[in-house]
């Protein structure tokens, strides 16, 4: 009974430290955040900006891709910067991703005017991060 015992802990511990390191490699870096969702005429930041010019937006289209700005902005803090002080990162990934959650919720109620708000912050906030973060 106690063998049973031991070979279960020791499954468990097992099972909970593949469950972790899965946790640990769904972590996008901040190189996929930025190139799945900034790089490109095809990207979501490009099909976001012509999508919010129109008269009459898609609605449906656009809160799919906000929802990507704020699942994948989520996971920007929890990378370590590849040069540069990492409070300094954490604060503006923790600014992205805040306006990446504001940019989605104005999405979900239909909100041009907050949506497009929104969108200028997140795609203006590239140029501070990358002069401190981003490597040479």
């Amino acid at each position: 009974m106690k063998k049973l015992a031991c070979v279960a802990s020791v499954l468990a511990v097992v099972a909970a430290s593949s469950l972790a390191a899965t946790d640990e490699q769904e972590t996008p870096t901040i190189k996929e955040v930025m190139q799945k969702l900034h790089k490109g005429a095809n990207s979501p930041l490009a099909k976001l900006k012509t999508a919010l010019k129109a008269d009459t937006p898609d609605w449906t289209s656009i809160q799919s891709l906000t929802k990507d700005f704020e699942k994948l902005g989520a996971s920007l803090a929890k990378n370590d910067p590849p040069k540069g002080e990492k409070d300094d990162f954490k604060n503006l990934a923790d600014d992205y991703y805040k306006n990446a959650k504001a940019l989605n919720g104005a999405a979900k109620e239909e909100n041009k005017t907050d949506t497009q708000a929104a969108f200028k912050k997140v795609s203006s906030s590239c140029a501070a991060c990358h002069k401190a973060h981003k490597p040479d």
